[in-house]
């Protein structure tokens, strides 16, 4: 996937699971996901995909897709970042809508959405308020006791927009089976 603004995206491989790794475990400390990554670099799909994004020679962050079978017209942002030292400089909605153009190019999905946890003040939630098209709370894992407050962001690729309305993910599931590792 290249990019209009002078990004190259460099579509993982086995040989650089390592270093997307470290920079899961420097984002997201609690949730790294090695296996993951390193069934995106093996996996031929382009819908199920990781990319590590340079500044020229500099890596300045990753982006990635993937898909749950269950509901075929849509594509997920998966494990999106900016490296600390490039943020504030115009890269994060570069990389974003390059994904979500590279996601357009592919042709078989309605909806681009992203899954993220919100807190206040949090600088990914401000890119996705700017970019993507609707916003919904994410609730249908939630019980009395424990809250995830996430949120669910659409970018309509094509046709006729429906919104999430909380379908199933499985994301506690999926959280904490990376918290058990």
């Amino acid at each position: 996937m290249e990019s209009k603004y002078n990004l190259t995206y460099v579509k993982l491989d086995k040989n650089m699971v390592d270093i997307a790794f470290d920079i899961q475990k420097s984002i997201w400390p609690e949730d790294p996901d090695y296996n993951d990554l390193y069934d995106k670099a093996i996996n031929p799909l382009d819908d199920n995909c990781f990319f590590l994004v340079y500044d020229k020679e500099k890596l300045i962050g990753i982006t990635g897709v993937d898909v749950f079978r269950e509901y075929p017209d849509t594509i997920w942002l998966d494990w999106f970042a900016i490296l600390p030292q490039f943020r504030k400089r115009g890269y994060g909605k570069k990389v974003l809508l390059d994904t979500i153009n590279y996601c357009k190019q592919l042709k078989r999905y309605k909806s681009f959405r992203v899954e993220t946890t919100y807190y206040e003040n949090r600088p990914a939630v401000f890119l996705y308020d700017k970019v993507m098209h609707y916003k919904e709370n994410y609730t249908a894992e939630d019980t009395k006791n424990n809250k995830t407050h996430t949120l669910i962001y659409t970018y309509v690729l094509d046709g006729k927009f429906e919104p999430w309305n909380n379908k199933y993910l499985g994301l506690r599931k999926y959280y904490n089976s990376l918290r058990l590792l």
